[in-house]
């Protein structure tokens, strides 16, 4: 009878260890990786996890990490209610100033993963892998799986951040070059020092730590019958200095004459990226973006090709 209640006792014990196992997994164990977005630079990046399978108790989430093959992120507190159909946002900086950007749960720094090939995985309980040329990087399009299928299998879809409150939106993110700060939201605007008597001379300050998606920059000009005839138009160019670098000051030299009797000279300071994109020449007084004379309000002089949708160093925009 001795030896049968010690069975008995040992039994019991280990029977309530188990059940105190299972609860502790129960609490974390179904959060799934569901989507994840980047644009091409990376500056503009989220993750989503959902919880899979009806599971409504998966609120343990503080210490659980979620990690690249380059970064990581600890969760700092663990979530309330139920978690049935439930999603935590996690995302870069830039991407909550995106129109159409639900708050963030968290945030994580720029490139948290690689726009190449990567493994995004929640603690050891679901992993999402991508391959070279699986990840869309064309602003809209993220890369998805569906938190109940089991065969993780991934797709393309336009892009859904969902936080947790349930708040969702699609957002834009295309790459591009930004535009050269122009003294809103604390920038630096550009400003000109002649250092000759003639002013044919000019030293040119502008911001170039604001943003950094700049791989150079360029300046175009014209005369005062050069800006546009309408609100709206396009500037027509005198000529343009190319590839001024990415320091400031920059001594330009030689600077044009009026020619058109109007003793007026205007230009801009623009930046490319480094597939010498053009960035936005800055937005006129009712937000327009101004527009140059070539493909796509491109100067065509230094670059022909031209995109606005890098808004950093327009804040006013």
């Amino acid at each position: 009878m001795r030896i049968r209640r010690r069975l008995t006792t040992v039994i019991v014990g280990c029977l309530v260890l188990g059940f105190g196992t299972v609860h502790a997994l129960a609490g974390v164990h179904l959060w799934r990786v569901k989507e994840i977005f980047s644009n091409p630079d990376g500056t503009i990046q989220f993750i989503e996890i959902a919880t899979c399978c009806g599971s409504t108790g998966e609120n343990f989430l503080a210490g659980q990490v979620l990690r690249s093959n380059s970064s990581t992120f600890t969760f700092p507190a663990n979530v309330a209610g139920s978690t049935l159909d439930k999603h935590v946002l996690l995302a870069t900086s830039g991407f909550a100033a995106l129109p159409g950007a639900p708050p963030t749960d968290y945030i994580i720094a720029n490139n948290f993963f690689s726009t190449t090939a990567d493994t995004i995985a929640f603690a050891v309980y679901d992993t999402l892998i991508f391959s070279s040329g699986q990840l869309p990087t064309d602003g809209t399009t993220s890369l998805n799986k569906n938190p109940d299928d089991s065969t993780d299998t991934t797709f393309g879809a336009v892009n859904s951040p969902t936080n947790y409150a349930g708040q969702t939106g699609t957002v834009t993110a295309v790459g591009g070059p930004p535009g050269v700060p122009d003294g809103t939201g604390g920038t630096m605007p550009v400003t000109a020092r002649p250092t000759t008597t003639d002013g044919s001379t000019l030293q040119v300050s502008f911001d170039v730590t604001s943003c950094t998606d700049a791989a150079d920059h360029h300046i175009v000009f014209g005369g005062r019958s050069g800006l546009p005839a309408v609100p709206g138009g396009a500037f027509t160019l005198l000529g343009s200095v190319c590839r001024i670098g990415t320091t400031s000051p920059y001594t330009w030299a030689d600077v044009p004459q009026p020619t058109d009797g109007r003793n007026l000279i205007w230009f801009l300071v623009v930046a490319t990226d480094s597939a010498g994109v053009e960035g936005s020449w800055g937005v006129d007084d009712a937000g327009r973006e101004r527009l140059g004379p070539g493909n796509g309000g491109a100067s065509g002089t230094c670059a022909v090709v031209k995109s606005a949708a890098n808004l950093c160093g327009h804040t006013s925009r």
